[in-house]
């Protein structure tokens, strides 16, 4: 995920806590699209 934001100059905004449990969350299915899409877009940042 990360290399595609990258490509388009943007990158995640978040701690390294923050980024294990989003993963662990998405892996496990604890989390919908919609919220995935959420969480996605308020940590993706400009550079």
């Amino acid at each position: 995920m990360r290399l595609v934001l990258m490509q388009f100059g943007k990158d995640i905004t978040a701690t390294q806590d923050e980024k294990y449990s989003f993963v662990i969350d998405v892996a496990s299915g604890q989390i919908e699209f919609s919220e995935i899409l959420a969480w996605i877009q308020k940590r993706a940042t400009g550079k």
